[in-house]
């Protein structure tokens, strides 16, 4: 949905869009699209990167670096299976592109969308999970608070996060109907929609933002 969505709304050809889903989103496959294919299309202080990733996070025991699990990550074996947050961050520096955003439906947490845990002692990931500074022409939307866990809306089959997040570009979150959203504006939305939501589930979810409010994401 993500993916096509940039492409009719952000106006990104379809041969400028990776899409790893499911088993074709494994390590290997992930840091060959992080290394090897995005760089070699971004153009210095140019090109626009979006990166959207849906899935499980984890933090390292002291909290200082964050995990994107692969389709084929252990929990158990970090380091090795699962690729470090800081790690992207660093190849798009690099690349010096004119701006990223990027929209995280994880959390760090240790949690899953259900009940279960994705480690028997995630409740000490619960209290020293952090986030880290965010690098410049950086905006990052997160699903959740470092310490809560990120909920799904099972009848629309998406996070809830991800679900209001396209909800709120597809217009809804124009609040001064200005026929433009702000990362502001999105933000405000996402947190207002999810966070009510995850409280009618029992839960507290607060979307995070890190970045310029006054940047516009979409205009028509």
């Amino acid at each position: 949905y993500f993916s096509d969505y940039v492409h009719r709304a952000f106006g990104v050809p379809r041969s400028n869009i990776q899409l790893l889903i499911d088993k074709d989103a494994n390590r290997l496959s992930m840091k060959r699209a992080i290394k090897r294919w995005l760089p070699g299309l971004i153009r210095k202080d140019k090109t626009d990167v979006y990166v959207f990733f849906a899935g499980h996070g984890l933090a390292s025991r002291d909290g200082k670096d964050l995990y994107l699990l692969p389709e084929n990550g252990l929990p158990d074996l970090l380091e090795d299976s699962a690729i470090m947050r800081s790690e992207i961050y660093d190849v798009l520096t690099e690349a010096s592109p004119r701006s990223v955003i990027v929209f995280l439906d994880t959390c760090f947490s240790g949690g899953t969308r259900g009940n279960a845990m994705l480690v028997a002692d995630a409740r000490n990931i619960l209290v020293t999970a952090r986030d880290s500074l965010t690098p410049d022409r950086f905006t990052v939307f997160t699903a959740s608070a470092g310490d809560e866990i990120s909920s799904s809306l099972p009848e629309a089959e998406h996070g809830l996060f991800s679900y209001f997040l396209m909800k709120g570009m597809e217009g809804e979150a124009d609040y001064n109907a200005d026929k433009r959203i702000t990362v502001g504006e999105l933000h405000a939305y996402v947190l207002d929609h999810v966070s009510r939501q995850a409280l009618r589930l029992g839960r507290v979810q607060t979307p995070q933002l890190q970045g310029d409010g006054d940047r516009v994401l979409v205009k028509w």
